[in-house]
């Protein structure tokens, strides 16, 4: 077996294959966040929401953070002499949601959605956090848990983005976090407007 698969699946796969792959995990992604009701909270992010996201909504949130993390990221790699395509970066970021569907079925109202919520109750201006809901072993696992998943998906996003971008050292690791920081807030400004527009 070719390890490379658990961190750089674009090494193992190519573009094509990557890429297909990718679209169903985006796919894949989307359904469970919905099933779950799980908000893909801008390109990094997610977390529960009190009421059940609609489909539109988390479609739009998922193709945003896909989006926005491959064009960020393809700019970002010119912007310091990266010569990769487009389809690699959009092959890598859609790959590198994998973790983030491991974490969304952790975090689903069927599994640990609803504990959380009692742990931490959100209203307009204003979070209550309940020590004794959020002590809970499953909770502290489940948490443990997403924080590993998300670490593994920045690591995959990571050496997959250096595949892709073809750069390496100061030039790589630069551009991956100028990349990184811009689509996060990019997406969150296209969720605000999706949102906002609902």
């Amino acid at each position: 077996m070719d390890w490379r698969i658990l961190y750089n699946p674009l090494a193992v796969l190519g573009t094509r294959k990557g890429f297909v792959m990718a679209v169903l995990i985006v796919i894949v992604l989307t359904a469970i966040a919905y099933w779950g009701g799980v908000h893909l909270d801008g390109a990094l992010d997610l977390h529960i929401n009190p009421g059940f996201p609609s489909l539109a909504l988390v479609i739009v949130e998922s193709l945003s953070a896909w989006l926005c993390l491959a064009l960020c990221l393809f700019g970002a790699s010119r912007m310091f002499g990266g010569n990769g395509g487009l389809a690699p970066h959009m092959a890598v970021t859609g790959l590198a949601r994998f973790p983030y569907v491991l974490s969304a079925i952790i975090a689903s109202r069927p599994i640990l959605g609803n504990l959380m919520l009692k742990g931490v109750i959100v209203k307009p201006g204003e979070i209550t956090v309940r020590p004794q809901e959020m002590m809970l072993p499953a909770i502290i696992i489940g948490g443990l848990a997403i924080v590993g998943l998300t670490v593994w998906a920045i690591g995959m996003l990571y050496f997959g983005y250096r595949e892709a971008s073809r750069t390496e050292g100061a030039k790589a690791f630069a551009s991956f976090v100028i990349g990184l920081i811009v689509a996060e807030l990019i997406s969150k400004l296209l969720v605000v407007c999706a949102v906002n527009a609902m």
